[in-house]
């Protein structure tokens, strides 16, 4: 068996936790000797018999995917590892330069190459040397060809869509993306929901994105669009709060920018609602954001309503 296996070992970890008999978990699926070789990963077993092993210590696929995903190294590279180290430690300027040695490697996987996109994404990092503009033009290429994306490429698009120029990203591939995490995610569970998280996410750049690229009233459309798909479908969701919160606050740069007075009402609720959180809480993100939005507000603001804050 492949080193990298380690499916039975998480299903005989599962099962320990659980106090359940080797003999109980074989059940009449498979014969205890040969679920001990499945355990030591010495051995697979097929779909059909794996369903039945889980059935028989009681638990479904959410509950060992929950277990097995986080130990699941999609990045061979050691770049995620590495990268995660240093965003721990404080060290981000790093981070570029440990992209760079990466990708001047042979036979770099496509996995590899979107986690690199995301941190530098999230960097906003503004001297790019050519392998990393090389290697951005790659993936971009490569994102523009698939019709659906998974949650990975949602992810590794919105942290694209903060540095891309039209130019490198052209509006009728954003508009498509729009379009694509515009259709609802089921949120049944916790793999769809993580899904629908990184949809909104995308949504959010997306509709930002066209707005900053002049594009404002097609962003206002596209931003009401997603705060009722928000409210209709994605009320589960952990971070409802947030991802509404958000396209609130696109929206009123949107409208001011559209010289709409109920641009304005709208700032006001929105700096009331960050003014309550602050009190609430004296959480020094929300000072942040408050200081940010006044500012971005009033830049905005050519209505002639004045602010009442």
């Amino acid at each position: 068996m492949n080193d990298n296996n380690i499916q039975g070992k998480i299903f005989k970890k599962i099962r320990e936790e659980r106090g359940i008999k080797l003999k109980d978990a074989a059940g009449t699926a498979i014969s205890a000797r040969t679920l001990i070789r499945f355990e030591a990963d010495e051995t697979s077993v097929t779909l059909e018999v794996f369903d039945q092993l889980l059935k028989n210590i009681g638990i479904c696929y959410q509950d060992y995917f929950s277990e097995y995903l986080p130990l699941v190294e999609e990045d061979d590279s050691g770049f995620l590892k590495e990268a995660n180290t240093l965003v721990e430690s404080g060290n981000y300027s790093a981070i570029k330069t440990l992209a760079i040695k990466t990708l001047e490697r042979k036979n770099i996987s496509m996995a590899t190459r979107l986690y690199i996109e995301q941190y530098l994404g999230m960097l906003q990092e503004q001297m790019i040397p050519k392998i990393i503009l090389e290697n951005r033009k790659y993936v971009l290429e490569y994102l523009k060809k698939m019709d659906k994306h998974t949650k990975n490429e949602l992810l590794t698009l919105t942290l694209m869509l903060r540095v891309l120029t039209e130019e490198q990203l052209p509006v009728e591939f954003v508009r498509r993306l729009i379009d694509e995490t515009l259709e609802p995610v089921g949120i049944g569970d916790m793999f769809s929901i993580d899904k629908g998280e990184r949809a909104i996410l995308t949504l959010h750049g997306a509709i930002a994105y066209l707005s900053r690229r002049g594009y404002v009233e097609e962003a206002e459309e596209k931003c009401l669009k997603a705060i009722e798909l928000l409210k209709t479908n994605y009320s589960k969701l952990t971070h409802f709060n947030f991802h509404i919160n958000s396209f609130y606050f696109i929206l009123v740069q949107i409208q001011l920018r559209l010289n709409k007075p109920e641009g304005v009402e709208l700032a006001n609720k929105c700096i009331r609602l960050l003014d309550t959180q602050i009190n609430l809480y004296n959480m020094q993100s929300d000072i942040l954001a408050r200081d940010r939005l006044v500012k971005s507000f009033y830049e905005r603001n050519k209505t002639g309503v004045d602010f009442e804050f």
